[in-house]
């Protein structure tokens, strides 16, 4: 029985291939994380829209659509530039704009007054989306009056 060698190898040597050592086995998965983010908005997309088609909105029971006959409109539009805001004491572009603040408040003010007076017991604001909310709630407060109901439609198109 041979012993044990400290000089190098062992007796058995020769019995077992040696094992060659590889470099790193190296695997680029770069273009398996990319098909996996779009196979995930494909399916979120697709989802999404699938899930929107197939809600089914529930009717109010608690509200009621505005008496038109009850109720004063003034429409708000947004001005030539981003800071001004027409008014129309109408439900609409009719009449004359009023663009000026001061003269909105005043205006406002003695519309909405003059429509109590003839038994009108709202006030209906219609604003373009696009019209900032400080002025949305300027006009609000000058057609605000006691026992008369304040309603704000945002209307999401031109008229």
């Amino acid at each position: 029985m041979a012993p044990f060698s400290l000089a190098g190898e062992s007796p058995y040597a020769g019995l077992f291939p040696k094992q060659t050592r590889h470099a790193d086995a190296e695997f680029d998965i770069t273009a398996m994380i990319d098909l996996v983010f779009m196979m995930n908005i494909y399916f979120l997309v697709t989802f999404v829209t699938a899930a929107l088609g197939e809600i089914n909105l529930p009717a109010a029971n608690h509200a009621v659509p505005l008496d038109a006959d009850k109720a004063v409109i003034i429409t708000a539009l947004a001005g030539t530039d981003w800071k001004t805001v027409s008014v129309y004491l109408a439900d609409g572009k009719k009449g004359s704009p009023i663009v000026e603040p001061e003269d909105q408040a005043n205006q406002i003010a003695a519309y909405v007054d003059k429509a109590v007076a003839t038994g009108k017991t709202a006030v209906l604001l219609k604003a373009e989306k696009n019209i900032r909310l400080r002025e949305i709630k300027r006009i609000s407060a000058a057609a605000t009056r006691e026992g008369l109901t304040l309603h704000i439609a945002i209307t999401e198109k031109d008229q």
